[in-house]
């Protein structure tokens, strides 16, 4: 039996609009999850291996997006949009970061208030080591997958986000039934 067959079709209010469900065998939801749990312990299991698992991976794509950025200034505030993440749990990121030697935080000339994050050495070092990891997993993920197959699910994740982002906005304007889900 195809697992991908939809076996019915029903229409359900949810965030004041409706929404056609498709019930299937499988679900895109804990496909997603089940994949970022099992690269989350690769990646993990790769780390220490390395000697430099004291990184999460949230430090790791935290200092990946600060090493990208390099020349420009990058203030807690473009962290946290730019991850999704709220203003609590990103300075506490930045705190353990400091406090392992991997950022530090400068004060910006124009403004005394303002603290740009930077990368240190350390950093950069495991940043580098890190990044040569998952070019190794990601060429891993890859095997027996055509390009074309690549595209079509980058274009899907795409789809997916932007599905996951208009659904969060209506949700906010929803009214407080709807907040208790987002």
């Amino acid at each position: 039996m195809n697992s991908f067959k939809m076996n019915y079709l029903e229409t359900n209010k949810f965030c004041g609009r409706d929404v056609k469900m498709r019930h299937r065998l499988k679900a895109i939801g804990p496909e997603i999850h089940m994949l970022d749990h099992m690269i989350t312990k690769n990646l993990a299991c790769h780390v220490k291996a390395a000697g430099i698992d004291e990184i999460t991976l949230m430090h790791g794509w935290i200092m990946r997006y600060l090493y990208e950025n390099r020349e420009h200034d990058i203030f807690q505030k473009d962290i946290e949009k730019t991850f999704s993440i709220g203003r609590s749990t990103v300075t506490s990121i930045i705190q353990l970061m400091e406090k392992k030697g991997y950022v530090r935080r400068e004060f910006v000339e124009q403004d005394a208030r303002l603290k740009k994050v930077t990368l240190t050495e350390k950093g950069i070092k495991n940043h580098e080591s890190i990044e040569m990891m998952i070019k190794k997993l990601d060429a891993i993920l890859e095997e027996n997958i055509k390009e074309e197959e690549l595209e079509i699910f980058f274009k899907v994740a795409g789809e997916i986000k932007k599905n996951l982002k208009k659904q969060k906005t209506e949700c906010k304007k929803g009214g407080t039934e709807c907040l208790e889900h987002c």
